[in-house]
């Protein structure tokens, strides 16, 4: 494992900043995101160790409420996915950069992910050609909103999507999917309280949207393995990475 000085985009400015070469050939960076005058988001950014130009992607990781960038789940996905070829670029949202558990305001939490999306094409060499939004629960709500709203990305990666309050399955929060021309995977757990399957399914059915959805009969909340899972959680991140590279490349 070795040191390296990486050259990224940081705000309206080039940052050079150090980071490690590991044992999968992928390179980790910190970075620091402006959203605004006095907001500023940390973000890590995972580079493949060969990137073709024409068909660069970049990925970005929107985290869920209970959890930050720092999650062992969003680390394992960025490497596997920069494995794959992608860079992948992951962030907090203001709360999480600030130790609180009550998620900012929903334009707040959807200015930090267009923030971090621009944070990306701002140096025209190396930025991604194509982009993915991925979110973990709340991420995925957020990244569902900004493309409704009419950000152009090549997809949408639902992880865990929140459908409805814990237990509440007639209390559907689904404008936001009306509103999306774009790709959406949905990746979801069989167990999951803040979404039953079969709602899903037929909110799916009923949207514009290409969407495909998979789900997870072991895993609730969040896609974490429930009790009496045969597998490990590495297991299911490598089964998400999977499946996000095959949506990846359908898409773009």
């Amino acid at each position: 494992m070795k040191t390296l000085r990486l050259r990224l985009p940081q705000g309206d400015r080039v940052a050079y900043v150090m980071c490690r070469e590991m044992d999968t050939n992928v390179k980790f960076g910190a970075v620091e995101i402006q959203v605004s005058d006095d907001v500023a988001v940390a973000g890590r950014v995972c580079t493949p160790e060969w990137w073709p130009s024409g068909r660069r992607v970049g990925i970005v990781i929107a985290h869920d409420a209970d959890t930050t960038m720092d999650a062992a789940a969003i680390t394992g996905l960025q490497t596997r996915l920069a494995e794959a070829g992608h860079l992948a670029l992951a962030f907090n949202f203001p709360f999480a950069q600030a130790g609180k558990k009550r998620p900012d305001p929903a334009p707040l939490l959807e200015r930090t992910l267009s923030a971090a999306v621009s944070s990306l094409l701002i140096d025209g060499e190396n930025a991604p050609a194509r982009i993915v939004l991925c979110g973990y629960g709340l991420g995925a709500r957020v990244a569902t909103s900004v493309v409704a709203a009419g950000m152009k990305v090549e997809g949408v990666v639902c992880l865990g999507f929140p459908l409805h309050p814990s237990g509440k399955p007639n209390q559907q929060r689904v404008e936001s999917l009306y509103r999306v021309i774009t790709p959406m995977l949905f990746v979801q757990g069989a167990r999951d309280p803040h979404c039953r399957v079969d709602r899903l399914t037929r909110v799916l059915r009923t949207i514009g949207a290409p969407v495909k959805l998979r789900v997870l009969e072991d895993c609730g909340q969040g896609l974490n393995l429930i009790r009496r899972a045969e597998r490990t959680p590495e297991q299911v991140h490598a089964e998400l990475a999977h499946a996000i590279e095959t949506f990846v490349q359908k898409v773009v």
